[in-house]
Protein backbone atom coordinates (compact mmCIF):
# COMPACT_ATOMS: atom_id res chain seq x y z
CA UNK A 1 0.00 0.00 0.00
CA UNK A 2 1.36 3.65 -0.79
CA UNK A 3 2.68 5.39 1.54
CA UNK A 4 1.98 9.09 -0.44
CA UNK A 5 0.17 11.20 1.40
CA UNK A 6 -3.39 12.33 -0.36
CA UNK A 7 -4.37 15.98 -1.06
CA UNK A 8 -7.53 17.50 -1.72
CA UNK A 9 -8.26 18.56 -4.63
CA UNK A 10 -10.33 21.22 -3.83
CA UNK A 11 -8.09 23.05 -1.40
CA UNK A 12 -4.93 21.36 -2.17
CA UNK A 13 -4.42 20.82 1.83
CA UNK A 14 -3.10 17.35 2.93
CA UNK A 15 -5.65 15.09 3.94
CA UNK A 16 -4.20 13.27 7.73
CA UNK A 17 -7.10 11.21 8.83
CA UNK A 18 -9.81 8.90 6.54
CA UNK A 19 -12.68 11.78 6.44
CA UNK A 20 -12.51 11.98 2.62
CA UNK A 21 -14.12 10.92 -0.65
CA UNK A 22 -12.77 9.43 -3.35
CA UNK A 23 -14.26 11.07 -7.18
CA UNK A 24 -14.87 7.64 -8.63
CA UNK A 25 -14.75 9.05 -12.08
CA UNK A 26 -11.44 11.06 -11.70
CA UNK A 27 -9.75 9.03 -8.81
CA UNK A 28 -8.91 12.50 -7.50
CA UNK A 29 -9.72 12.66 -3.27
CA UNK A 30 -11.78 15.57 -1.29
CA UNK A 31 -11.63 16.31 2.43
CA UNK A 32 -15.43 16.33 3.73
CA UNK A 33 -15.37 20.09 3.40
CA UNK A 34 -14.86 20.49 -0.27
CA UNK A 35 -16.61 17.46 -1.21
CA UNK A 36 -19.92 19.39 0.74
CA UNK A 37 -20.63 16.08 3.09
CA UNK A 38 -21.47 16.21 6.45
CA UNK A 39 -19.93 14.56 8.72
CA UNK A 40 -22.85 12.56 10.00
CA UNK A 41 -23.95 12.18 6.59
CA UNK A 42 -20.35 10.47 6.03
CA UNK A 43 -20.60 8.32 9.43
CA UNK A 44 -24.49 7.51 9.30
CA UNK A 45 -26.44 7.75 6.15
CA UNK A 46 -23.61 7.02 3.14
CA UNK A 47 -22.81 3.03 2.88
CA UNK A 48 -19.91 1.89 1.33
CA UNK A 49 -21.24 1.56 -2.30
CA UNK A 50 -22.21 5.57 -2.45
CA UNK A 51 -18.79 6.22 -1.58
CA UNK A 52 -17.27 4.32 -3.76
CA UNK A 53 -19.84 5.75 -6.55
CA UNK A 54 -19.60 9.28 -5.28
CA UNK A 55 -18.38 11.80 -7.77
CA UNK A 56 -16.77 14.82 -7.05
CA UNK A 57 -18.49 18.53 -8.16
CA UNK A 58 -15.96 18.25 -11.17
CA UNK A 59 -16.98 15.53 -12.99
CA UNK A 60 -20.25 16.19 -12.60
CA UNK A 61 -20.13 19.28 -14.28
CA UNK A 62 -18.09 17.29 -17.22
CA UNK A 63 -21.19 15.13 -17.63
CA UNK A 64 -22.76 15.75 -21.05
CA UNK A 65 -26.26 16.68 -21.58
CA UNK A 66 -28.34 14.93 -23.27
CA UNK A 67 -30.34 17.81 -26.70
CA UNK A 68 -31.21 15.52 -29.00
CA UNK A 69 -28.53 15.77 -31.60
CA UNK A 70 -28.28 13.48 -33.46
CA UNK A 71 -26.00 14.42 -36.19
CA UNK A 72 -22.88 12.13 -37.34
CA UNK A 73 -20.34 14.84 -37.74
CA UNK A 74 -20.30 18.28 -35.70
CA UNK A 75 -18.08 20.86 -37.64
CA UNK A 76 -17.01 24.04 -35.54
CA UNK A 77 -19.56 26.14 -36.66
CA UNK A 78 -22.43 24.64 -34.95
CA UNK A 79 -20.71 26.01 -31.96
CA UNK A 80 -21.87 23.06 -29.71
CA UNK A 81 -19.96 22.31 -26.79
CA UNK A 82 -19.54 20.27 -23.60
CA UNK A 83 -20.77 22.68 -21.37
CA UNK A 84 -24.18 22.83 -23.51
CA UNK A 85 -24.71 19.23 -23.08
CA UNK A 86 -23.96 18.01 -26.83
CA UNK A 87 -22.69 14.18 -26.87
CA UNK A 88 -19.60 13.06 -27.19
CA UNK A 89 -18.55 12.57 -30.88
CA UNK A 90 -17.19 9.29 -31.93
CA UNK A 91 -15.75 10.10 -35.34
CA UNK A 92 -12.03 10.77 -35.96
CA UNK A 93 -12.85 13.94 -37.62
CA UNK A 94 -15.11 15.28 -34.61
CA UNK A 95 -12.00 14.51 -32.14
CA UNK A 96 -10.06 16.52 -34.17
CA UNK A 97 -12.74 18.91 -34.28
CA UNK A 98 -13.07 18.74 -30.36
CA UNK A 99 -9.19 18.80 -30.01
CA UNK A 100 -8.73 21.74 -32.10
CA UNK A 101 -11.66 24.09 -30.16
CA UNK A 102 -10.61 23.11 -26.84
CA UNK A 103 -8.77 25.15 -24.78
CA UNK A 104 -5.66 24.20 -23.45
CA UNK A 105 -6.30 25.53 -19.65
CA UNK A 106 -9.74 24.01 -19.62
CA UNK A 107 -8.72 21.23 -16.81
CA UNK A 108 -7.45 24.06 -14.65
CA UNK A 109 -10.44 26.11 -15.22
CA UNK A 110 -12.10 23.80 -13.80
CA UNK A 111 -10.77 22.87 -10.80
CA UNK A 112 -10.88 26.40 -10.07
CA UNK A 113 -14.32 26.92 -10.89
CA UNK A 114 -14.96 23.55 -8.28
CA UNK A 115 -12.43 25.19 -5.77
CA UNK A 116 -14.82 28.26 -5.77
CA UNK A 117 -17.98 26.54 -5.58
CA UNK A 118 -16.89 24.54 -2.70
CA UNK A 119 -15.42 27.90 -0.52
CA UNK A 120 -18.70 29.87 -1.48
CA UNK A 121 -20.47 26.08 0.21
CA UNK A 122 -18.21 26.52 3.19
CA UNK A 123 -19.08 30.33 3.35
CA UNK A 124 -22.17 29.42 3.29
CA UNK A 125 -22.10 26.77 5.80
CA UNK A 126 -20.01 29.31 8.43
CA UNK A 127 -23.12 31.71 7.93
CA UNK A 128 -25.69 29.10 8.58
CA UNK A 129 -23.39 28.33 11.88
CA UNK A 130 -23.30 32.02 12.62
CA UNK A 131 -27.08 32.20 12.73
CA UNK A 132 -28.03 29.13 14.64
CA UNK A 133 -25.49 30.66 17.45
CA UNK A 134 -27.34 33.78 16.71
CA UNK A 135 -31.20 31.97 17.24
CA UNK A 136 -29.69 30.18 20.21
CA UNK A 137 -28.60 33.69 22.26
CA UNK A 138 -32.17 35.26 21.40
CA UNK A 139 -33.93 31.84 23.24
CA UNK A 140 -31.23 32.80 25.80
CA UNK A 141 -32.91 36.03 26.19
CA UNK A 142 -36.33 35.25 25.49
CA UNK A 143 -36.18 32.90 28.13
CA UNK A 144 -34.31 35.08 30.55
CA UNK A 145 -36.69 37.73 29.62
CA UNK A 146 -39.72 35.58 30.56
CA UNK A 147 -38.54 34.17 33.88
CA UNK A 148 -38.08 38.06 34.76
CA UNK A 149 -41.25 38.67 33.70
CA UNK A 150 -42.72 35.61 35.43
CA UNK A 151 -41.43 37.14 38.55
CA UNK A 152 -42.70 40.24 38.07
CA UNK A 153 -45.82 38.75 37.59
CA UNK A 154 -45.73 36.80 41.17
CA UNK A 155 -44.89 40.26 42.62
CA UNK A 156 -47.67 41.96 41.20
CA UNK A 157 -50.31 39.18 42.39
CA UNK A 158 -48.54 39.32 46.16
CA UNK A 159 -49.11 43.36 45.99
CA UNK A 160 -52.42 43.14 45.09
CA UNK A 161 -52.97 40.80 48.09
CA UNK A 162 -51.91 42.75 50.48
CA UNK A 163 -53.60 45.36 48.80
CA UNK A 164 -56.78 43.64 49.22
CA UNK A 165 -56.13 42.45 52.73
CA UNK A 166 -55.79 45.63 53.64
CA UNK A 167 -58.94 47.08 52.35
CA UNK A 168 -60.83 44.39 53.81
CA UNK A 169 -59.49 45.61 57.04
CA UNK A 170 -60.21 49.06 56.72
CA UNK A 171 -63.41 48.15 55.35
CA UNK A 172 -64.35 46.00 58.61
CA UNK A 173 -62.92 49.12 61.03
CA UNK A 174 -65.17 51.66 58.84
CA UNK A 175 -68.37 48.86 59.58
CA UNK A 176 -67.20 48.95 63.44
CA UNK A 177 -67.15 52.80 63.69
CA UNK A 178 -70.68 52.70 62.11
CA UNK A 179 -72.28 50.23 64.89
CA UNK A 180 -70.33 52.66 67.27
CA UNK A 181 -71.72 56.06 65.86
CA UNK A 182 -75.30 54.50 65.54
CA UNK A 183 -75.64 52.64 68.97
CA UNK A 184 -76.84 54.76 71.87
CA UNK A 185 -73.94 56.44 74.32
CA UNK A 186 -73.76 54.77 77.94
CA UNK A 187 -76.44 55.95 80.30
CA UNK A 188 -75.44 59.33 82.31
CA UNK A 189 -76.86 57.79 85.34
CA UNK A 190 -74.44 55.32 85.28
CA UNK A 191 -71.53 57.43 84.92
CA UNK A 192 -72.72 59.83 87.55
CA UNK A 193 -72.90 57.13 89.99
CA UNK A 194 -69.72 55.69 89.31
CA UNK A 195 -68.68 59.12 90.01
CA UNK A 196 -70.39 59.35 92.84
CA UNK A 197 -68.97 55.61 94.08
CA UNK A 198 -64.86 56.81 93.48
CA UNK A 199 -65.68 60.38 95.09
CA UNK A 200 -67.11 58.48 98.27
CA UNK A 201 -63.88 56.02 97.94
CA UNK A 202 -61.63 58.68 98.18
CA UNK A 203 -63.07 60.01 100.92
CA UNK A 204 -63.34 57.24 103.08
CA UNK A 205 -59.92 56.35 102.54
CA UNK A 206 -58.78 60.17 103.52
CA UNK A 207 -60.62 59.65 106.54
CA UNK A 208 -59.07 56.37 107.03
CA UNK A 209 -55.18 58.13 106.62
CA UNK A 210 -56.48 60.87 108.64
CA UNK A 211 -57.54 58.26 111.72
CA UNK A 212 -53.54 57.53 111.27
CA UNK A 213 -52.04 60.89 112.18
CA UNK A 214 -54.31 61.20 115.10
CA UNK A 215 -51.62 61.33 117.75
CA UNK A 216 -49.34 63.60 115.09
CA UNK A 217 -48.34 67.50 115.09
CA UNK A 218 -46.39 69.37 113.01
CA UNK A 219 -43.69 72.35 113.85
CA UNK A 220 -42.76 74.78 111.56
CA UNK A 221 -40.65 77.71 111.65
CA UNK A 222 -38.41 76.01 114.38
CA UNK A 223 -34.44 76.80 113.25
CA UNK A 224 -32.76 74.35 111.46
CA UNK A 225 -29.25 73.13 112.60
CA UNK A 226 -26.85 70.33 112.65
CA UNK A 227 -26.73 67.36 114.48
CA UNK A 228 -29.77 68.60 116.33
CA UNK A 229 -31.93 66.40 118.82
CA UNK A 230 -34.80 66.82 117.89
CA UNK A 231 -36.45 64.89 120.77
CA UNK A 232 -34.60 67.73 122.82
CA UNK A 233 -36.04 70.49 120.83
CA UNK A 234 -39.95 69.50 121.17
CA UNK A 235 -39.24 69.09 124.95
CA UNK A 236 -38.43 72.78 125.27
CA UNK A 237 -41.07 73.48 122.92
CA UNK A 238 -43.54 72.12 124.85
CA UNK A 239 -41.87 73.82 127.90
CA UNK A 240 -42.15 77.43 126.30
CA UNK A 241 -45.87 76.66 126.27
CA UNK A 242 -46.43 75.13 129.36
CA UNK A 243 -46.63 71.83 128.87
CA UNK A 244 -44.92 69.27 131.04
CA UNK A 245 -43.98 66.73 128.02
CA UNK A 246 -41.49 63.62 128.65
CA UNK A 247 -39.93 61.79 126.19
CA UNK A 248 -41.77 58.83 126.92
CA UNK A 249 -44.60 61.05 125.47
CA UNK A 250 -42.67 61.44 122.48
CA UNK A 251 -42.93 58.08 119.90
CA UNK A 252 -40.98 59.36 116.80
CA UNK A 253 -39.34 63.25 115.46
CA UNK A 254 -38.56 64.09 112.31
CA UNK A 255 -37.97 66.51 109.72
CA UNK A 256 -39.65 66.29 106.26
CA UNK A 257 -38.72 67.12 103.01
CA UNK A 258 -34.91 67.50 101.50
CA UNK A 259 -32.34 67.43 102.87
CA UNK A 260 -30.42 70.54 103.18
CA UNK A 261 -26.94 70.33 101.83
CA UNK A 262 -24.01 72.07 103.47
CA UNK A 263 -22.18 72.56 100.05
CA UNK A 264 -25.23 74.71 98.80
CA UNK A 265 -24.40 78.30 98.05
CA UNK A 266 -28.35 79.69 98.23
CA UNK A 267 -30.04 80.57 101.00
CA UNK A 268 -32.90 78.01 102.43
CA UNK A 269 -35.94 80.19 101.83
CA UNK A 270 -37.77 78.47 105.69
CA UNK A 271 -36.53 75.19 107.49
CA UNK A 272 -37.90 71.94 107.36
CA UNK A 273 -40.68 71.00 109.38
CA UNK A 274 -40.93 68.53 112.22
CA UNK A 275 -43.07 65.99 112.95
CA UNK A 276 -43.96 64.83 116.10
CA UNK A 277 -45.63 61.44 116.61
CA UNK A 278 -46.78 61.37 120.57
CA UNK A 279 -48.11 58.52 122.61
CA UNK A 280 -51.47 59.75 123.72
CA UNK A 281 -53.90 61.79 121.43
CA UNK A 282 -54.60 63.76 124.94
CA UNK A 283 -51.09 65.07 124.42
CA UNK A 284 -51.47 66.49 121.31
CA UNK A 285 -54.70 68.20 122.17
CA UNK A 286 -52.81 69.60 124.74
CA UNK A 287 -49.59 71.27 122.95
CA UNK A 288 -52.78 72.52 120.88
CA UNK A 289 -54.46 74.19 122.80
CA UNK A 290 -51.83 75.98 124.15
CA UNK A 291 -50.07 77.11 121.03
CA UNK A 292 -53.61 78.73 120.45
CA UNK A 293 -53.81 80.14 124.19
CA UNK A 294 -50.08 81.34 123.55
CA UNK A 295 -50.16 82.46 119.58
CA UNK A 296 -47.30 84.83 118.86
CA UNK A 297 -44.83 82.23 120.80
CA UNK A 298 -41.03 82.62 119.09
CA UNK A 299 -37.65 81.15 119.78
CA UNK A 300 -36.35 83.72 122.02
CA UNK A 301 -34.76 82.23 125.03
CA UNK A 302 -35.36 78.81 123.78
CA UNK A 303 -31.57 78.26 122.41
CA UNK A 304 -31.28 78.90 119.27
CA UNK A 305 -28.70 81.04 117.32
CA UNK A 306 -29.95 83.90 114.84
CA UNK A 307 -32.61 85.45 114.58
CA UNK A 308 -35.40 85.31 116.92
CA UNK A 309 -39.05 84.21 114.79
CA UNK A 310 -42.10 82.58 115.40
CA UNK A 311 -43.17 79.07 115.39
CA UNK A 312 -46.58 76.93 115.38
CA UNK A 313 -47.81 74.35 116.03
CA UNK A 314 -50.91 72.41 114.14
CA UNK A 315 -52.30 68.68 113.60
CA UNK A 316 -51.13 66.88 111.21
CA UNK A 317 -53.16 66.45 107.86
CA UNK A 318 -53.11 64.15 105.11
CA UNK A 319 -51.53 65.35 101.43
CA UNK A 320 -55.53 65.95 100.98
CA UNK A 321 -55.80 68.60 102.67
CA UNK A 322 -53.14 70.66 101.12
CA UNK A 323 -54.28 70.05 97.49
Amino acid sequence: MSNVKKVCNGCRSAIEDRRYLRCSNCQLFYDLVCANVSEQRFYNTMTVDHKAQWRCVLCMSLQPKFDNTKTPIRVASTEVTMREGAAVATSPLALDVLAVEQPPSLTDTLNDTAHNVTIEITDFQSFVMEMRAFREEIREEIRANRLEAKRLNDSVVMLANRIDNCESGIKKLNERIDQLEVSPPPARDDVSSLSSEIDQLKTELNDRNQELLLTDIELTCIPEQKEESLLHIVSVVATKLGVDLSEQDIVSAARMGRTIDATQSYAIPRPRPIVVRLARRATRDKLLEAAKVRRGATTENMGFSGKTCRFFINERLTKHYYA
